[in-house]
């Protein structure tokens, strides 16, 4: 694999050689010799080399018979999934079987999957992967179901394309595909393989990439929680010096100048270095004489350390050079701010430079637009609409526990006059947004960095310390301001992730191309679904965030974003609902207080509901039907089968809450519920995390006190499986026998 070029140069993105090996050591069938592994350059792949059965024949899979303009990026792509361990969003998606490793016969379904469609592409003149959009893969789907197949092959074959989608982050530019339509909230599959109708509105944005907005909303916290105070006392004091320099020449300002230069040669001063935007790191002869390169001289922080116009500093050193050649000149110019902020204990950054000071305060404005938008689930021109001020003081204790705040401001969406006509500036929302307490921390942050009234006022972009002449003055930025804003913030995360040897936390490129603040509310409502109980950054629960924007949207007429939430939650449940049925039709054992509930509700939902819900009013008729309410959280051993009435974690379910919205609260999780039911996946996933545990427990670096905790964890893991396997063997569907 070869390295990116841009700020991103910590992800490997997939680029193999000819000579390449296509299957990796550790997994080569063994006995294999050295001259029968196949090469990545090589037309035929033999993909049995994967596995090791005695049983195993051979699986060849021939690129001879790919459309050559599609097959080098193809190659790419089957090399990843050979290569690199399954994406965590195919883990994260409910129903999903998937595993680390992809078997041969996983990667033999995907690649003749790949073969069909480019093929499909080839007789539409599409031959570059990058030229497929959404209308392409919805019109590719169409064409499957047509064709007459099976619903799981097409399934199979729409699931290789979204495997390609997964892996995006990992692959060239120009072999990335889009999310596919059938992966979208509040999509169903089904719709795809039938006569699918795209609709227009909020709920066909495109989600951001999971493996990209993980780490940026990781990185835009940080900055608001752990940074921010420093930037905030950098940028206030490059401000105060920055206002000090003169626009217009004034008296005497040429002798102010002189004097100074002749002060530092008497007594060995030294001259402000700049290393900042304009060039390179000074060269090293430049380091100690200024003369040969008047760039290393920062003029600018001269001009205004002496209160003076930089035209004078210039004219200075025009002068006479040769006599302040012998002036040193320092490596940058560090601000007199103390740095606290710390990433897990380290220091940030050793100084902040007074030529960095500004652009640390763009990407710690935009740091706080994407923590208030994704956060809060208000619209772009909502947040920034939000002025000084907007937050109150009034703490709220949630019903989880979680404190919540209150923000003010303008809403636009729908408000008309008294005689229907829309508003332009829309009006003061009725019902203040219920935030969590970090995005009152950005508004907070926001309200130390400037003295203006917006909170993103214009006055804070980078190069409009002189106003620039528009057609339109504005006072606050556009939303489309902030795609370039966080594409530079993304660039400056990459780049400190790789100086703090934090290459986890960098920030992969999404697939559908550069993120808009419209994407951000679309964003959060598959986190909240999709990975439940997931952390967001610092502890933040994606619970916590549904409750708020429950309590900020519950009261409108119109609901605007719980539609949102209610769809992806939709889709969710059927998700779950599906993955269900299949462990039942598989012949898995049902065990736990639940476990008849568990079979009554997968007959109800396989009876009323799979592959028949599209409209608005099927999918509320599923979201709200109590008896189909079943959720599934990666991290536990069961499956919650909520009744409100009876769930141990939260005693508060069963009243003051929209039932669409009830969910258990997995922190408070007690196996001694009686909602709770386990089937052979949960066992499984005990028996993988015992041998974790006890791999942990062999390493003689364990601590004792950390050994005896992971001994207890075990003995419980064990009581789980012993239950299981005792329960009675007759709660298994009757037609899986």
């Amino acid at each position: 694999m070869s390295s990116g070029t841009s700020a991103q140069d910590a992800v490997d993105l997939v680029n193999p050689g000819p000579t390449t090996p296509v299957v990796p050591a550790h997994r080569l069938r063994p006995g294999l010799h050295e001259e029968e592994v196949c090469l990545f350059g090589h037309l035929r792949w033999e993909l049995a080399h994967l596995e090791h059965k005695d049983t195993t024949g051979t699986k060849a899979f021939l690129w001879s018979n790919f459309p050559e303009a599609l097959r080098d990026s193809f190659m790419r792509i089957a090399w990843a999934l050979i290569n690199i361990p399954t994406p965590d969003v195919l883990h994260a998606r409910l129903g999903s079987r998937s595993r680390a490793v992809i078997s041969a016969s996983s990667v033999m379904t995907a690649l003749t999957g790949f073969r069909k469609f480019a093929k499909w592409l080839e007789k539409r003149g599409i031959t570059q992967t990058a030229e497929i959009d959404q209308g392409a893969l919805s019109e590719y789907a169409e064409h499957l179901g047509e064709k007459g197949w099976t619903d799981p092959h097409d399934e199979r074959q729409l699931h290789a394309l979204t495997r390609v989608w997964a892996y995006a982050p990992y692959l060239l530019p120009g072999d990335r595909l889009v999310m596919p339509p059938w992966e979208d909230p509040g999509a169903a599959i089904i719709d795809f393989l039938d006569d699918f109708r795209s609709e227009a509105g909020e709920n066909n944005v495109v989600v951001i990439h999971p493996a990209t907005m993980s780490p940026l909303i990781i990185w835009a916290v940080r900055l608001v929680l752990d940074l921010g105070p420093d930037i905030v006392d950098a940028y206030r004091a490059w401000y105060a010096l920055r206002a000090k320099t003169c626009l217009d020449r004034t008296p005497g300002e040429y002798d102010i100048v002189r004097s100074h230069l002749l002060h530092l040669k008497d007594t060995g001063g030294s001259l402000p270095g700049y290393v900042g935007k304009r060039g390179a790191p000074l060269m090293e002869h430049n380091r100690t004489h200024w003369g040969s390169s008047s760039q290393g001289v920062n003029r600018l922080l001269l001009a205004a350390q002496l209160g003076v116009s930089t035209e004078v500093v210039n004219q200075v050193f025009s002068k006479v050079p040769a006599r302040w050649q012998a002036l040193p000149v320092t490596d940058g110019s560090p601000l007199p701010v103390a740095v606290n902020g710390r990433i897990d204990g380290v220091p940030w950054t050793g100084a902040i430079d007074f030529n960095e000071a500004q652009q640390l305060a763009g990407h710690l404005m935009t740091a706080a637009m994407i923590t208030i938008a994704y956060l809060s689930g208000m619209r772009p021109e909502e947040v920034l609409h939000l002025e000084r001020g907007c937050s109150s003081k009034e703490e709220i204790e949630g019903e989880d526990g979680a404190v919540r705040h209150r923000i003010s401001g303008l809403h636009f969406k729908g408000v008309t006059d008294k005689d229907g006509n829309t508003k332009p500036r829309g009006e003061v929302r009725p019902e203040p947004w219920t935030v969590i307490e970090v995005v009152a921390l950005a508004v907070k942050v926001m309200e130390q960095l400037h003295d203006e009234r917006l909170l993103f006022p214009w006055s804070m972009t980078v190069r409009t310390w002189e106003p620039a002449e528009r057609q339109l003055s504005a006072e606050g930025l556009m939303p489309a301001r902030f795609i370039d804003r966080i594409k530079t913030f993304i660039a400056w995360a990459n780049k400190t992730a790789s100086r703090l040897d934090r290459n986890h936390e960098v920030i992969p490129a999404d697939p559908h191309g550069r993120i808009n603040m419209r994407r951000l509310r679309r964003t959060v409502a598959w986190f909240i679904y999709r990975r439940p109980g997931g952390r967001i950054a610092l502890g933040l629960q994606y619970g916590h965030v549904a409750t708020s924007m429950a309590e900020s949207y519950g009261g409108r007429t119109k609901t605007d974003m719980l539609d949102i939430l209610d769809f992806e939650k939709t889709l969710a449940l059927a998700d779950t609902l599906a993955e269900a049925s299949d462990r039942i039709a598989s012949g898995e054992k049902i065990s736990g207080p639940a476990a008849d509930r568990y079979l009554a509700t997968v007959e109800e939902f396989n009876t009323r509901y799979r592959g028949g819900f599209a409209t608005k009013g099927q999918m509320k008729s599923l979201r709200q039907n109590p008896r189909l309410q079943i959720f599934e959280d990666p991290q536990a051993l069961l499956t919650c089968n909520l009744d409100p009435y009876k769930a141990v974690c939260d005693s508060d379910l069963a009243v003051g809450r929209k039932p669409s919205l009830r969910t258990p609260n997995w922190n408070r999780c007690n196996p001694s519920c009686a909602n709770v039911s386990r089937t052979d996946t949960h066992i499984e996933r005990a028996r993988e995390q015992i041998a974790e545990i006890d791999a942990d427990c062999q390493d003689p670096l364990t601590p004792y006190p950390l050994r005896r905790r992971l001994e207890l964890c075990r003995t419980n893991k064990e009581q789980i499986i012993m239950e299981h396997e005792t329960a009675p063997a007759d709660r298994i569907h009757k037609d899986s026998t």
